[in-house]
């Protein structure tokens, strides 16, 4: 669960800076209408980020174009807010872990 706090934390503080940034540039790039490499989809970080998202029940919020990622902008530049999503987002992967057998845990 530290992993997964730290990473929306960063990923908070990305979306606060300057868009000229190098993180900021290629979240633009990533959502831009280049053509894909063949293959396997890669494990990216938008993608792991939209994964998380999809589990909050309360929101429809989704990372997958770049109009959301301006939405998620506009909610990281409300800091409270965004430590209320962070939150969210924890408490609901904490409580599929728990209720998840496989989860690794031994007892």
């Amino acid at each position: 669960m530290q992993v997964l706090e730290a990473r929306w934390r960063l990923f908070g503080h990305v979306l606060r800076r300057d868009r000229n940034i190098p993180a900021n540039k290629a979240m633009l790039f990533y959502f831009s209408d280049n053509k894909r490499a063949r293959g396997r989809p890669q494990t990216t970080l938008p993608i792991t980020l939209n994964n998380d998202l999809k589990k909050l029940v309360a929101t429809k919020l989704e990372l997958t174009t770049q109009t959301d990622l301006d939405i998620l902008r506009l909610i990281a530049e409300d800091r409270p807010k965004w430590n209320a999503l962070v939150a969210e987002i924890r408490k609901t992967a904490e409580a599929a872990r728990s209720d998840d057998p496989t989860s690794g845990r031994l007892e």
